[in-house]
């Protein structure tokens, strides 16, 4: 793969996107001290270089009345068509948010929420009753809440940005119109509020007080966007941590410093075999090994740790699935 080579402003473009997808090209443009026509066609060039692959609104479905749940999945007789069949089930038909091929103890992570228990568990059978012979062994895990970071490496920022998903479960009722609002910003976090009006055959200013209420109400958490790491050389790997004799004050100790590291860009809470996830950018394993070999030396009440590595994800647009 031919690397594209990104200069200071490139990157600095993506450091705003990433800290608020819909910020427009004027905002950023006076922010970087340059012109919105250069922000514009530097944009338009990340997305046709694939380098953004997706603008995407990050929804907490706590607010929503759902609990996030994972599925880590091992497969056995899989053949490349039987795997793009069973992509193809989890997206299409179940409409599942967060699916990823992934290479190590897992073949597959998904993600999605539901009302209750009984509800994730209408998913697991149909699952397993379909694909049942294909799957080795799985895990299950409750998340708690996650913690999203900006990725300091962009810019090499020491700056710590961050949302929570997760926590307390309530439920906003949203309306039709909500919804409908909501199903555009997921799936592309730049739609207009003109383009929004028109759809929905409300005024620009009615667009604009129903985002702004579910941005205070925390079912619109940020907006983000997708990047491919491969463009940057980086791997995405998900490691799954477990502590031994923790306590909550342990435990924001490590949480603490682990948000630091310039390499982090999710901390996961999970109720499950293990008892944390962190999610990182980096060059290669090497790099990895190293961060956890320095965290377990730091903090002996790490017990161990397992890891995967992500190759690719099934986007991220949580609205389909409600």
């Amino acid at each position: 793969m031919s690397l594209i080579k990104l200069d200071k402003l490139d990157k600095k473009i993506l450091w705003e996107l990433e800290n608020n997808s819909r910020s427009s090209f004027n905002i950023i443009a006076k922010k970087l001290k340059t012109s919105k026509e250069v922000v514009n066609y530097r944009v338009k060039r990340l997305v046709n270089e694939k380098i953004i692959v997706r603008f995407f609104t990050e929804i907490n479905l706590a607010k929503l009345g759902m609990q996030v749940y994972k599925i880590y999945l091992s497969f056995q007789h899989v053949t490349e068509e039987k795997e793009k069949e069973m992509y193809h089930y989890f997206t299409e038909e179940l409409k599942i948010p967060w699916v990823t091929s992934c290479s190590g103890k897992y073949d597959m992570v998904i993600s999605f929420g539901a009302k209750d228990i009984n509800h994730f568990n209408e998913y697991l059978t149909k699952i397993m009753n379909k694909f049942s012979g294909n799957i080795l062994n799985r895990e299950l895990s409750t998340t708690l809440f996650f913690s999203t970071y900006n990725r300091k490496w962009l810019t090499n920022s020491k700056e710590i940005k961050n949302t929570i998903v997760g926590g307390e479960i309530t439920n906003n009722l949203l309306d039709k119109t909500d919804h409908h609002i909501l199903a555009c910003l997921s799936d592309n976090s730049r739609v207009q509020v003109l383009e929004l009006a028109k759809k929905t055959k409300l005024t620009s200013g009615a667009i604009i007080h129903r985002i702004k209420k579910m941005e205070k109400s925390g079912v619109i958490n940020a907006y983000r966007i997708g990047l491919d790491y491969k463009k940057f050389e980086k791997e995405f790997i998900k490691c799954m941590v477990y502590l031994t004799n923790r306590t909550s004050a342990k435990e924001k100790k490590l949480i603490s410093y682990v948000e630091q590291l310039p390499q982090i860009f999710t901390i996961i809470k999970c109720v499950g075999s293990w008892d944390l996830e962190f999610e990182f950018n980096v060059d290669n394993f090497t790099e990895f090994h190293q961060i956890m070999r320095d965290l377990k030396n730091k903090f002996d009440f790490i017990r161990g740790y397992e890891s995967v590595i992500i190759s690719k994800e099934y986007g991220i647009n949580y609205f389909n699935f409600l």
